[in-house]
Order: structure tokens, then C-alpha cells, then sequence
């Protein structure tokens, strides 16, 4: 059995495991070996890389791409040991900022730890199992694209706004059926229209919703920190607010279905600022969770403002 688990709030960690099936399926080697994929986020991580080598029959390989580490995956580690033990070859694909410690320990721990700040997830997996595939090649192109903010591609935002549309474990379905199409390179599939357009209700309501609860923090002599929230992800929420105050230094976007949170900024290292609450990311773009974000229905807690502002007034 072969265990593959991916990021999955967004393209580049759909777009990684779609090329990992893309490699799978044509393997001569493992023609007849039981595959799973699974998705994780930030919160179920630990829970569910416990769930798959704690039991009788572990996985022969797992594989783990555009997943960070925070300081509460070490209790990882014992779980790691004990399945190389018992002949589990474990691979991680990744490019967030990781600590050159933890890094180290990864590397004496599972089979093969890569970590590349300047690739995104999908090309480091790329290059690893498929350099020189053509469908591998633009699927890695369209998740560098929404991973690096570059915006050159539309139908890289419309996946990711169809991977964003099926966040949550009630529709893993339709995240297989995005990874089995671009596996394929079945870019232009009619599902992906009919998706596009499920969604455009959605996604127009949501980020009306964004713009008109967005909440400016006037913090000297940091600047302007804008936060606001919707049933969308916190990434696309900081897109939109950043369009709407570009005079601001930093953006927060929480999304409410779940209570996560992104931070972007070009002005403060979001990585550093993530930590503060045991979440991760990358120096522009973090994430990480806080217990209690609301007082009532669209109220931010006085405890989440204040720490918010006693945070940012450490990178000022």
C-alpha cells in the first residue's frame, strides 16, 4: 500500500499529488499496489500521519508534498522512527521555510526530505518523478503561478478557486476527481466548467462579504493591518483586501468555515509572525489558527485584536 497526502487548500498541494498519481500510474513496479490519497490541512495533520502509521499494516510508502512543519508536528518524529523500522519508506516534498535543525532531523529520519523556498511543492515533485513530462511541466506552471502570486495564468486561478469551492473532508470526492483530471492533463474538462459554474454565486457573495467587513488597524509606526473574514480562503480573502487598501502593510484573511488564517505582507517576515501562534509559511505568506477569533456572528474577540496589534508592534 502506497499512501500519498497533500496539502489541500490549494493548487500547488492538489497539483503535487496529482503529478505523484501521474507517476504512480504508469510505475511498472507498483501496477498491483493498493494507492490511497489523502488530504490534510495544517490542523488534521498530526492526527492523520498518526492514523496511517499507527496501525497493523503500515503503508510501503508515504508520500507527503507542500505541507510545512510547525512546532507541533514533532510529535511526528517517534512516528517516523518507528515506521522506518518496519520498512516504511517515507517522502517529503515541501518549500516552506523550515528550520535548518528540523530539516536535518527530517533527513536522518524518513527516506527523502526535499525542501526548496524557490520551487513551489509541485515542481519540486516534478522534478523528482517526472522532469521531463509535458503534463507535469504545466501543471507545475499553473501551481507556481497561484503559489508565487505571479497571476499569469486564468485557468490557474480557476482551479484554484474550484480547490477552495471544495475545501473540507464531505468533498474529497470532487478534490480526487481534480487530481485524477490533471493527472491526465485533462485541463479543458467540461467538470471543471460545470464546477465554474456552481461556484460564481459563491465566490461573488463571499468576497462581497469580504470587502464589506474588512476591519483597518491602524498601528504606528508598523502602518495599516487590514483583517477580514468570509467562507472562503483566507489566501484569496488577503488577495482581494490587498486590491481594495493597497496603502496597507499587511493583510489577514480568516476564513470562517474553519477559523484559519493567512497573513501577507511585503512589510513583516509572516513566517515569524505565524509562529507566535505555532503556525508556519513561507516569509510573505503564513498561516496559523487562534481559539477564539469571534465574540458573536462577525465580532472579533478584543483578545484577537490585541494580540494581533502586540505581534505586529514586534516588527516595528
Amino acid at each position: 500500500m502506497i499512501v500519498s497526502i497533500t496539502h489541500e487548500h490549494d493548487l500547488d498541494g492538489i497539483g503535487s499529488q496529482a503529478i505523484i498519481k501521474r507517476h504512480l500510474d504508469v510505475s511498472s513496479e507498483i501496477q498491483k499496489t493498493e494507492i490511497i490519497y489523502n488530504f490534510a490541512t495544517y490542523v488534521d495533520f498530526v492526527e492523520k500521519i498518526q492514523a496511517i502509521l499507527d496501525i497493523d499494516k503500515i503503508p510501503s510508502q508515504l508520500i507527503i508534498s507542500d505541507i510545512g512543519f510547525n512546532d507541533s508536528f514533532e510529535v511526528l518524529f517517534s512516528y517516523f522512527e518507528t515506521a522506518k523500522k518496519r520498512g516504511c519508506k517515507i517522502l517529503w516534498f515541501d518549500h516552506h521555510i523550515v528550520d535548518d535543525l528540523i530539516k536535518d532531523r527530517l533527513k536522518n529520519l524518513i527516506h527523502t526530505y526535499i525542501n526548496d523556498p524557490e520551487r513551489c511543492a509541485a515542481e519540486v515533485v516534478r522534478d523528482y518523478y517526472l522532469p521531463n513530462d509535458f503534463i507535469s511541466d504545466s501543471i507545475a506552471k499553473f501551481a507556481r503561478d497561484t503559489d508565487f502570486r505571479t497571476e499569469l495564468f486564468e485557468i490557474a486561478s480557476n482551479f484554484q478557486s474550484i480547490i477552495s469551492f471544495n475545501r473540507g473532508a464531505h468533498n474529497d470526492r470532487n478534490k480526487h476527481r481534480v487530481v485524477e483530471l490533471l493527472s491526465q492533463g485533462d485541463f479543458e474538462n467540461k467538470w471543471f466548467s460545470s464546477q465554474l459554474e456552481s461556484l460564481k454565486k459563491w465566490l461573488a457573495e463571499e468576497s462581497s462579504f469580504a470587502l464589506g467587513h474588512a476591519i483597518i488597524l491602524s498601528l504606528e509606526p508598523f502602518g495599516d493591518v487590514v483583517i477580514s473574514w468570509a467562507k472562503l480562503g483566507g489566501g484569496k480573502i488577503t488577495k482581494l483586501i490587498k486590491q481594495k487598501f493597497p496603502h496597507a502593510k499587511a493583510f489577514i484573511g480568516i476564513d470562517s468555515r474553519y477559523n484559519e488564517i493567512i497573513i501577507h505582507s511585503d512589510f513583516l517576515n509572516c513566517r515569524e509572525f505565524a509562529k507566535e501562534f505555532e503556525g508556519g509559511g513561507h516569509k510573505e505568506r503564513a498561516g496559523f489558527k487562534y481559539q477564539h477569533i469571534f465574540d458573536n456572528t462577525n465580532v472579533l474577540t478584543q483578545s484577537f485584536i490585541g494580540n494581533i496589534k502586540k505581534i505586529v508592534s514586534k516588527f516595528s
